[in-house]
């Protein structure tokens, strides 16, 4: 399966068809209607007929922006071909953080498919560096941090500003690092590593 085809399953929540897997059940929401209330839920029969002996909430039965959503978001993704621009700008943006690590003698790992991709500094405190790099975006206008979720409106003409000062910012960090200031040239505190799985 071509990388274009898996990144559409994955963004929409196809992964088992990847692997051939077969679910008991299987939940698909959000990417189906371009954030609008809509979820689909598909899966074997026994498991589904459960259901039927189940309370489910009507609180959408009626609501017609939802289906409308999804239609209009999945007809607009085969019209567009959306699925191989967010491959396309992904991979873009993967390989800009790549040249920019190298060109400033950066440690980076880089990860996520494509159309979702994460970078993590590889410091002692990553999160100092990983904080000066948002202050540093934040001032040249954009809000950004190490991860780019690709996105249709994305265009060359945003790739080619990002990477401007991107490319400041991660010559910026470099000197920080080597001159042992980066801790104290930031002007706020250090982000939070964010929540993490129980499981």
């Amino acid at each position: 399966m071509d990388e274009i085809t898996a990144g559409f399953r994955l963004n929409n929540g196809g992964a088992h068809l990847l692997y051939d897997l077969k679910p008991d059940v299987a939940v698909f929401a959000k990417g189906m209607s371009n954030g609008y209330p809509m979820a689909a839920i598909i899966g074997k029969g026994d498991v589904m007929e459960v259901a039927q002996d189940t309370f489910i909430s009507s609180t959408y039965w009626t609501d017609r922006v939802g289906p409308t959503a999804a239609l209009a978001t999945i007809n607009k993704i085969k019209e567009k071909n959306v699925t191989e621009h967010l491959v396309m700008v992904g991979k873009q943006m993967k390989d800009l953080w790549r040249t920019m690590a190298s060109k400033h003698d950066m440690d980076i790992e880089i990860s996520g498919i494509d159309p979702l991709g994460h970078f993590d500094f590889k410091y002692e405190k990553p999160l100092v560096v990983k904080t000066l790099f948002t202050q540093f975006m934040l001032e040249k206008g954009f809000l950004a941090s190490n991860g780019f979720y690709a996105s249709y409106a994305h265009k060359e003409i945003h790739i080619k500003s990002y990477l401007k000062a991107a490319d400041e910012a991660f010559g910026f960090i470099s000197k920080s690092i080597e001159e042992g200031k980066t801790e104290k040239i930031l002007k706020g505190p250090v982000c939070h590593a964010g929540f993490k799985r129980l499981t």
